[in-house]
C-alpha cells in the first residue's frame, strides 16, 4: 500500500504512539484488544477514523478515570451540521 511507509515515517516521530501490524485480518475489536494488550501506558484511548477530537476533549476523561481506574469513559459525541458544518449538540 502506498501509505505503509508514509504513515511509518511520520509515527516515528511521536514518541507515546506505536503502529502495530498484525499478521492477518483479525476484525476491529480483536484489534483493539491486541492494542490494549500491548499498551504501556496507564490509559488507552482508542479513536475511530471519523472522529475529530477538539482541543480540551481529553483532560475530562483523564480526570474521570483518576477518580477511580476501573471506569471506562465515553466522550460526549457531537453531531455535525450537514449545511453550515457546525457542531450541534
Amino acid at each position: 500500500l502506498k501509505l505503509q511507509s508514509p504513515l511509518e515515517d511520520y509515527l516515528k516521530k511521536l514518541p507515546k504512539v506505536r503502529l502495530v501490524r498484525l499478521g492477518q485480518r483479525r476484525g476491529l475489536m480483536l484489534a483493539r484488544m491486541e492494542g490494549a494488550w500491548r499498551a504501556q501506558a496507564e490509559v488507552v484511548v482508542f479513536l475511530d477514523s471519523h472522529i475529530e477530537a477538539s482541543p480540551g476533549w481529553l483532560e475530562p476523561l483523564l480526570a474521570r478515570i483518576k477518580q477511580d481506574r476501573r471506569h471506562v469513559v465515553v466522550p460526549n459525541i457531537l453531531g455535525i451540521d450537514f449545511d453550515n458544518l457546525a457542531f450541534e449538540g
